[in-house]
């Protein structure tokens, strides 16, 4: 049966497509079901670091991760203390903005909100953009003064990630993972594409080149990779996905299924759009969650 709930506004509330935020409500209640209020709680693609946020509000150990330099630097911004150490900027003007996170973060942020989801970053900087950035730079400046930290904060591609974990011997008890999705249709998310590519090596030489964003013709073995991944390192392996996006529910269950992936319950939740991405596609769609038992021991 499904749960019902209105999106609402959230609390961190930061430009970038496919903000997790809005289903917060819906994941809160089966992560303290599962963990009680303790414990250790990673993501492998943070996207906008709302939910993580979230959660180390609550008090949670939290780890994040994303390969985008507009996740990561958010991610800092909010989370943590931590001071860039490379430099390459892409423009002269970026200069200004780059010896902090918040400021790289508010630099993401801001060209998101003007100039929308698949904006490059412009090569001169003019005075509506400089002031967006300004009240950016204040609004992370206010969220960072809350000392709300992260346990954790990782730059890695999302395979990279999950050996990095296993090989340190980092255990955790939830793992929750929403990728880069393909549409409905099965073609890539262009918008997952400008995260990835064309916002690398904006102020710091990207580790990595060209990441590829997934379609109809891998993401199905992509996601049965990542997760038998997953559950070395975990616990609880969360596995989330939406109405909008290829595969349907009925491929990927069987999916998971086939490669012995049993999953304990899949939950769901149907939700209006208002908050999901201001692409207006879709006025209601339905989130789907898998709950998939990891091998890590309680």
């Amino acid at each position: 049966m499904d749960i019902i709930m209105s999106s609402k506004k959230p609390e961190v509330n930061i430009e970038y497509f496919g903000q997790q935020s809005r289903f917060y409500n819906f994941f809160e209640t089966i992560v303290d079901d599962l963990l009680h209020g303790k414990g250790i709680y990673a993501e492998t693609n943070s996207g906008s670091n709302c939910n993580a946020y979230m959660y180390a509000k609550k008090g949670y150990k939290v780890i994040t991760n994303d390969i985008s330099e507009y996740s990561f630097s958010v991610a800092n911004a909010i989370m943590s203390n931590n001071i860039p150490v490379n430099f390459a900027c892409k423009y002269d003007w970026l200069e200004q903005y780059s010896d902090s996170y918040i400021k790289r973060a508010s630099v993401f942020a801001s060209v998101v909100e003007l100039y929308g989801y698949n904006a490059e970053i412009p090569s001169e900087l003019n005075s509506n953009l400089k002031n967006k950035i300004d009240e950016y730079i204040k609004y992370f400046t206010n969220i960072n003064s809350k000392n709300v930290k992260a346990y954790k904060i990782y730059n890695e591609d999302l395979f990279c990630y999950l050996k990095k974990l296993y090989k340190d011997n980092i255990k955790v008890d939830i793992m929750f993972m929403d990728f880069a999705w393909p549409w409905r249709d099965g073609s890539k998310t262009e918008e997952y594409n400008t995260t990835a590519n064309i916002y690398s090596n904006v102020f710091e030489p990207s580790k990595f080149k060209n990441i590829e964003i997934w379609d109809k013709n891998n993401v199905i073995d992509n996601v049965i990779k990542a997760v038998k991944e997953a559950k070395k390192v975990s616990r609880y392996v969360l596995l989330s996905n939406q109405s909008s996006n290829y595969p349907t529910p009925e491929l990927l269950e069987v999916a998971l299924l086939k490669n012995n992936l049993n999953y304990e319950i899949r939950h769901t939740m149907l939700t209006n759009a208002e908050y999901e991405d201001n692409l207006g596609k879709e006025t209601f769609f339905r989130e789907y969650l898998y709950v998939i038992r990891g091998d890590v021991d309680d």
